[in-house]
């Protein structure tokens, strides 16, 4: 009996281990989910959308928002290796991505240092739902976003 229990708690410690070893994987489309999302300051959207996909040290995604007067397509590439790359997007300047502790963190900034952005994603244990905290500092002024996503 104590080897059968033995054996079990070595399989989950064996697991647990493996998922921390391979970091969240967040292919697919995805969905906001508008009612447990929290917008800050900024305009809340219709409706968004993303589809996601990684390859390697990778992760390239199009967002598509949909507002009452027009829609908008955001293609965007994160590089997961944790060095600077240049970015136009926002604005002109560099992104960094990387892992901490299951949690995939994109930090950017302007050339000028006068935009700053804090994105952190996670994953949900079921892989079902992706929560994103965003911290934007610009020079008119701070926002912080939680945008909860589901996977369709």
């Amino acid at each position: 009996m104590l080897r059968s229990v033995c054996q079990v708690l070595a399989l989950a410690a064996a697991t647990v281990c493996l998922q921390a070893a391979n970091p969240p994987d967040f292919t697919g489309k995805w969905e906001l989910d508008l009612n447990k999302s929290d917008f800050g300051d900024a305009p809340k959207p219709a409706r968004m959308t993303i589809d996601c996909t990684v390859s390697g040290d990778e992760m390239r995604s199009v967002t598509t928002t949909y507002v009452q007067q027009d829609n908008s397509v955001n293609e965007s590439v994160w590089y997961l290796d944790g060095k600077k790359h240049p970015t136009d997007k926002p604005v002109p300047g560099y992104s960094i991505t990387h892992w901490q502790d299951g949690v995939l963190i994109n930090e950017r900034g302007s050339n000028d240092g006068a935009y700053k952005q804090l994105i952190r994603l996670s994953l949900s244990a079921d892989r079902k739902t992706a929560t994103e905290t965003v911290q934007t500092k610009t020079p008119n002024g701070n926002n912080k976003e939680k945008l909860v996503w589901d996977r369709k």
